[in-house]
């Protein structure tokens, strides 16, 4: 099976995909879109995906879109590295974070993140002020979890992992930059404020086929 794999630089959905290309081994054609350009808005993309956002991932006879979906149908296909566990209880545990990091992590990190990437920090420093409150505790409980485990279900990386860690390394770069300074926020450097979680990402940057997968506008 061919795939063709669309995404945008920086897009923490897009960079799920791509990792799990990446720990899978997975040869693709990599379509990458311009996101200031809005090619993800042109009518060639829309009718990929008519939500016109990214990843889209299409492969012979379809295309796939949103990111946890390309990353379930991958594993389906795919099943020899196995992102979404091999127990019953493994499988629970993973769909389980995975459901924790989109319905209670993803929001209030993009609260953060958003706002500095965008250059809109000084109008929106209540939501980021409650936001941050929520990454706190939301960070201590993961990086309690990590200093017994290697990775967030058991030793072995999974889906839970891939799905939370580009928001988590997103956030890193977003207080690195001088709109994020600003903030004074605590969190980084990780080592120093989650030294769980700082081992954690690199872990994961050591997976084959990590530097293919980062995002090429975060290297400067």
């Amino acid at each position: 099976m061919t795939y063709r794999a669309y995404w945008i630089a920086g897009s923490p959905y897009s960079w799920r995909v791509l990792l799990a290309l990446a720990v899978k081994g997975i040869e693709y054609e990599s379509r990458l879109l311009v996101g200031d350009k809005y090619e993800h808005k042109s009518q060639e993309y829309l009718d990929i995906n008519p939500r016109g956002l990214v990843p889209s991932l299409a492969y012979d006879g379809g295309v796939v879109y949103e990111s946890v979906a390309i990353i379930a149908f991958l594993d389906r296909v795919h099943p020899e590295i196995s992102l979404l566990g091999g127990s019953d209880k493994d499988v629970a545990l993973i769909w389980q974070n995975i459901c924790e990091t989109e319905n209670y992590r993803v929001k209030p990190l993009i609260d953060i993140i958003r706002p500095v990437y965008f250059d809109q920090v000084s109008s929106n420093k209540s939501e980021i002020e409650a936001a941050s409150i929520i990454v706190s505790e939301e960070f201590a409980m993961i990086n309690t979890k990590l200093s017994s485990q290697k990775f967030l279900v058991g030793d072995s990386l999974s889906a839970a992992d891939i799905v939370l860690f580009p928001f988590v390394m997103s956030l890193h770069r977003a207080l690195t930059l001088e709109a994020g300074k600003v903030l004074d926020l605590s969190y980084i450097p990780y080592s120093t404020s989650f030294p769980a979680i700082a081992q954690w990402i690199k872990r994961i940057e050591s997976i084959p086929g990590y530097e293919k997968a980062y995002p090429p506008n975060w290297r400067d």
